[in-house]
């Protein structure tokens, strides 16, 4: 990709669909459970916060100055891309690194949904962020970064 060429102005990242059917199928199995156990009230609850997570979603929004993700609806960050120190796609993740907003090890902060994923270092921190086409975030971001002088 050239200096300047134009790419989406936002990346959407869903989660995958493996982990959408094993978490309709625990959602299920959860509100079937509080049925049979007399806690009828207790299932369309659970059905609610199950739909919920199967339609989370990452979202990588490409400015002028900067990029902004957020995850889950609820949780956000912005990042000018003059504090990028590197940009690179980044491990695949799944339900053993958690979906949503996470904690990581090693200190950085992860915007995950699970699947592929970008791997955004600054000089205080790095993120991990769930995308969809993580060459192409990547390619483009690299982009817009600062030229060495």
């Amino acid at each position: 990709m050239k200096r300047g060429e134009s790419v989406r102005p936002e990346l959407r990242t869903g989660m995958p669909a493996k982990y959408q059917g094993l978490l309709a199928a625990v959602g299920f199995v959860a509100v079937m459970v509080l049925s049979l156990a007399g806690q009828v009230w207790l299932g369309p609850v659970m059905a609610l916060v199950f739909v919920s997570a199967l339609r989370m979603s990452a979202r990588i929004r490409f400015e002028d100055a900067g990029l902004s993700v957020r995850v889950a609806g609820l949780f956000s960050t912005t990042i000018a891309y003059r504090e990028i120190t590197t940009v690179a796609t980044g491990p695949s993740t799944g339900l053993r690194e958690g979906m949503g907003l996470r904690i990581l090890p090693g200190g950085g902060t992860g915007y995950l949904v699970g699947g592929p994923t970008i791997r955004i270092q600054t000089a205080g921190a790095w993120l991990l962020v769930s995308c969809a086409d993580p060459a192409g975030a990547v390619a483009y971001i690299r982009t817009k970064l600062p030229e060495p002088t």
